[in-house]
């Protein structure tokens, strides 16, 4: 690097030296630019090439955010312009995707707003960077902002405060309430949600908000007298409103001074909304209302009705007679034509305006009926505003000369805006004095301005060209160059914190203004899916693997020569047959084909079933446990034998034990005892011979399909026997002719409280009965404790669990249901963060989908950042997909809202998540631990048992009591170490599979004696502080991975020697169904 002092001045404008400055720039390093810019030139820091770029414009759109910083503190103009296209370093860095560089530069202070020279700003190239699929439309799930001084508390925010930019009215996106429509008053707003539902706020007297009262509210309140019915249209004035319903009627409620609600007898108010007779209608369907301070309009296809202050604006002359109000819908005759068919219909407060299909546009002002346009056609919106009404009518409410002049303004479908003033003659197209193309989608009109919304989702503010009339001849001229112009030339403004709109509104003084905007995830793609249900397979494969050994089953059941360990729950929880019969506990059961005989060889309860083929019995197991059965697939060859009898099966095995007796009777000598089982034998035989009055069998004592029905009755499962009226056995196989399905039965938590045999108790203190066998099929944690020789297994206290009772309610829930309806159903963000985070702790992989899923449907513009924070933490990747594509499509409103979203992963909780091809690594720095910091590696199932085994066949492993087993509310409930997993290996990759198997109880974990001693781990404080705790991972991977067999104890060694045996000789897999009783 030239180190020489430079051959130049400050003032240096080198075209060779700027060509080296941009070099350096776009291939050097960051240090080497550094360098060479501080010992090149003197003013290489704003040295321009032909093009007029500088270092900066070049280093934001390399993105080196080091060098841009460095500038910055340099003092260069951040707000220099290229000569190319007149782009700012804001324009390059949006333009390359370079955020962090955007960040540093908009906390210097630099505008959005800055222009180049087509117009557009910064943040136009971040809204013209959308995906084409990004459309908005009104149909979508829309959000109200609103703003403006908010005199009378018509915002809907809850206090009287002016706001200067749109803001949301969160009232409606916490309860998931999607507004269509919004008309803004003087004193009220009101709101008209997508499910026909009507809101109002601002100020009650009169009942004009339709609440049975006159309170003010301060935010927006449901109308509960219109509850009832599905609403489609809103329109209202300063102190009525009105309501049309989608079957044609209308509701109305507020002041009735000018005799505009329409009831007879009028009343002088109405602060609830009272239907409108339809007598004066004729039998026509009403499909538009429009209301202005004096009057209310009403249409139909055919005639448009008007009623209130006549003074000039209902279409009517005045009453001979001198009455002033129209009280009850009188038809606008003038417009009553064969030829007219009404389209739309708008009003101020002193004119009404009408359009047909055919294109012409109606003015009723000044008791005429005008028509000011004709071939207007496909016209979607006409809005009006201003009018004079003759005072003499009403003095006491009107002015002499009072009143604006009236502005009509129309849109057609191909976002054409036509514009009507006093001062035209005719009706006139807008065009727009603003330096790019924009494409109208929808108008708003007070006294002051327009408003505007763009197909892109854009808001502007719209005010008519004053021509500057310095004497009066150019007034004169300026004149007629006004009325003979073919367009109306309007001024745009665009709107801030306008992204997503499809609607805008605003109150006829221009103070008060609202907006709809599409949600944010309107057009987000990346949604999480949850995995399909395991439920039924995870009981399925608890019954697979029970046997008569283990310590989850609670009884046994004797049929013919088989035995079937079960579980008493979840066979009383699907029969009220069952549940009976252990609620009798088999002794004084009425039902003599099933009673109790003394214990199994694990001491639960056993009970014989009689007259009942066992592989019957077998198959309505697996339909008890998995609500499926094999006979109900086509096709099936059951494996059944039918030679025998039900009532045979126990003959059977009484038949062997005599046998047994005569063989072991040595008072009978050898020819005696062949002479014995001779005759038993040939007694047998003589029995099993079919008998001639057997030959016309009943069709169903052949029908394995028939029996087990018979079988279903029996015990009381009728869902069973309704599906199998659908399937026959023909030809030896199951035949499918009508596929019932039949209600999937539910397990309750309640149910069968008296057969609990379990607790947990959670950190706040609260108890949960629960049963084992429903623990420990669905989650491994839960098995591996309560199925070994752990003291938890057959502790008589309940089980401390570090988890708070809401949190632990919703895990007990799911594990029973498979379902998290209180997840789906909650608006706490921060309460569904924390189910997921012991949901991946415990993992239980389908509620961490739905906890996800749920988070995905509460991203808002203001959680974003957190959200995909914590998805990263807790490795939640479908969570942070939705998180980064809501970002990117809504990163136009987060640059506006200055949102830090650029530092998910912040200096002060830095956060690092290596991939790698069987673990992953969480390396947590700086805050995220007390002191230390800390690597832990999730090594795969194979490499941690291949690590332990060389471990355990050095020294075999000691245990730290008597008993067998670590006790895990000691473990939990032990008070915390001083420091937090200190060993001599500090920060070590081994550290953590050394440490699940060390050799000896001292020093076998880092820095405690025993397994007490670890520090109990917090779930809610994982997310909700920077302290995270691994303990309960270890627990975790301790029961998992290292959990000791049924009694009698075996140690480590012995375990790892039956491991590498079973992998050599290949393990076959056991079965509990079909075991032969051993005599």
């Amino acid at each position: 690097m030239n180190s020489s002092i430079p051959d130049c001045t400050s003032k240096c404008r080198s075209l060779k030296h700027a060509l080296d400055v941009l070099s350096v720039v776009t291939k050097g390093n960051e240090n080497q630019i550094k360098a060479f810019l501080s010992s090149h030139c003197y003013n290489a820091a704003t040295i321009k090439d032909a093009f007029g770029r500088n270092a900066l414009h070049l280093v934001s759109s390399c993105g080196k955010k080091g060098v841009l910083d460095w500038l910055i503190e340099k003092g260069v103009d951040l707000l220099v312009k290229d000569k190319e296209s007149g782009w700012t370093a804001l324009h390059r860095s949006i333009f390359y995707g370079h955020i962090d560089c955007v960040w540093s530069l908009l906390k210097h202070g630099v505008s959005l707003y800055i222009q180049d020279k087509e117009g557009l700003s910064a943040l136009d190239l971040v809204m013209k960077d959308r995906p084409t699929h990004v459309v908005f439309k009104t149909t979508d799930p829309t959000d109200v902002y609103t703003w403006g001084d908010n005199t009378n508390f018509t915002l809907g925010h809850g206090s009287q405060n002016s706001k200067h930019h749109p803001e949301l009215v969160d009232l409606f996106s916490r309860s998931g309430v999607y507004i269509k429509q919004v008309v803004l008053c003087k004193f009220h707003s009101v709101f008209l949600s997508q499910k026909g539902q009507v809101y109002t706020c601002g100020h009650g007297p009169g009942g004009r908000l339709g609440h049975g009262d006159e309170q003010t509210c301060l935010i927006p309140r449901l109308v509960e007298g219109l509850s009832g019915h599905n609403c489609s249209q809103v329109a209202a004035a300063k102190d009525h409103t009105v309501v049309l319903t989608e079957d044609g009627c209308v509701y109305t409620f507020g002041l009735n001074i000018f005799h505009q609600l329409g009831i007879i007898p009028p009343p002088a108010s109405c602060n609830v909304p009272r239907q409108m007779q339809a007598k004066y209608l004729k039998g026509r369907t009403v499909i538009g209302v429009a209301a202005g301070r004096f009057h209310t309009v009403l249409w139909t296809r055919e005639a448009v009705y008007t009623m209130g202050l006549n003074g000039g604006q209902l279409g009517y002359l005045p009453d001979p007679n001198g009455e002033k109000y129209v009280t009850a819908p009188r038809q606008v005759s003038a417009l009553h034509h064969k030829d007219i068919t009404l389209s739309l219909v708008a009003a101020s407060d002193g004119a009404t305006v009408c359009v047909t299909t055919r294109g012409d546009i109606y003015l009723l002002a000044d008791y005429q009926c005008k028509k000011m346009a004709s071939r207007q056609l496909n016209l979607k919106k006409v809005l009006v505003s201003g009018g004079r009404m003759e005072y003499k009518v009403d003095p006491e409410n009107l002015k002499e000369n009072g009143g604006q002049k009236i502005c009509i303004l129309a849109m057609d479908g191909a976002g054409r805006v036509f514009c009507w003033r006093s001062v035209s003659s005719s009706l006139k197209q807008c065009r727009w004095a603003y330096p790019r193309q924009v494409f109208i989608s929808d108008i708003a009109l007070n006294r002051k301005d327009i408003l505007f919304v763009t197909q892109d989702g854009e808001g502007f503010r719209g005010k008519w060209f004053e021509e500057k009339k310095k004497n009066s001849e150019k007034k004169d001229v300026s004149c007629v160059s006004d009325i003979n112009s073919v367009y109306e030339r309007i001024r745009l403004e665009k709107l801030t914190f306008a992204h997503r709109a499809v609607s805008v509104s605003t109150d006829p003084s221009g103070c008060n203004f609202a907006i709809l905007q599409s949600d944010p995830k309107t057009s987000l793609y990346e949604i999480p899916s949850v995995s399909s249900s395991s439920f039924f397979e995870e009981f399925g494969k608890l019954l697979r693997e029970t046997d008569e050994t283990d310590s989850i089953h609670d009884v046994t059941f004797q049929v013919g020569n088989r035995i079937f360990p079960a579980h008493k729950y979840i066979l009383a929880a699907h029969s009220d047959f069952f549940q009976k019969l252990f609620l009798s506990d088999g002794t004084s059961f009425d039902f003599t084909d099933v009673y109790r005989k003394d214990e199994d060889s694990a001491g639960c309860h056993l009970f014989v079933v009689e007259k009942v083929h066992p592989d019957l019995f077998e198959y309505l197991l697996q339909f008890i446990y998995t609500d499926t059965c094999d006979f109900l697939i086509h096709g099936f060859t059951p494996r059944i034998n039918l030679n025998k009898k039900p009532e045979e099966y126990q003959g059977t095995m009484n038949s062997r034990s005599n046998k047994m007796n005569c063989h072991e009777d040595n008072q009978k000598s050898a020819f005696e005892v062949y002479r014995s089982n001779q005759a038993h034998t040939v007694n047998e035989k003589q029995k099993s011979k079919p008998k001639s009055s057997n030959k016309g069998k009943s069709n169903g004592e052949d029908d394995p399909v028939r029996m087990l029905q018979n079988v279903a009755k029996k015990f009381g499962f009728s869902n069973l026997s309704s599906r199998y009226d659908g399937v026959k056995f023909e030809n030896g196989k199951i035949n499918v002719i009508e596929k019932k399905t039949g209600n999937k039965s539910k397990l309750n938590q309640k149910k069968c409280s008296f057969l609990c045999d379990v607790t947990m108790k959670s950190m706040d203190g609260k108890e949960f009965p629960c049963h084992k066998c429903v623990l420990c099929a669905r989650l491994e944690y839960f098995h591996s404790m309560l199925s070994s020789s752990w003291i938890e297994a057959s502790t008589c206290t309940a089980l401390e669990m570090p988890i708070h009772s809401d949190i632990l309610k919703v895990i007990l829930d799911y594990l029973y249901t498979d379902e998290a309806v209180v997840i789906k159903e909650s608006q706490n963000v921060d309460f569904v963060c924390s189910v997921l985070v012991v949901a991946d702790q415990l993992l239980i992989t389908r509620l961490k989908g739905i906890c996800e899923v749920a988070l995905t449907e509460k991203l808002t513009l203001k959680n974003a950042a957190m959200v995909l924070e914590f998805a990263a933490m807790y490795n939640a990747e479908q969570l942070k997909l939705s998180c980064l594509q809501f970002i990117g499509l809504n990163m136009a409103a987060l640059l506006e809202a200055r949102a830090c979203i650029f530092f998910v992963f912040s200096d002060e909780n830095a956060i690092y998540i290596f991939f790698c091809s069987k673990y992953i690594v969480l390396l947590l720095t700086y805050n995220l631990f007390l002191k230390n910091e800390f690597c832990i590696c999730f090594f795969p199932r194979e490499s941690m048992f291949k690590k332990a085994k060389t471990k355990a066949k050095k020294k075999p492993r000691k245990r730290s009591d008597s008993s067998g087993g670590y006790n895990l509310s000691d473990v939990i409930q032990s008070p915390p170490s001083t420091g937090l997993l200190k060993s001599d290996k500090t920060n070590s990759v081994e550290s953590l599979p050394e440490l699940l198997t060390s050799d000896s109880s001292e020093g076998s974990y880092a820095g405690v004696g025993s397994p007490r001693d670890l520090q109990s781990p917090d779930f809610i404080a994982g997310f909700q502080s920077d302290k995270i705790e691994v303990c309960f991972y270890l627990l975790i991977i301790f029961y998992m991975y290292f959990s000791p067999v049924s009694p009698p104890v075996m140690d480590l060694r012995t375990i790892m020697q039956i491991e590498e045996s079973r992998q050599k000789c290949g393990a076959t897999p056991k079965t509990n169904l079909g075991l032969v009783k051993k005599s």
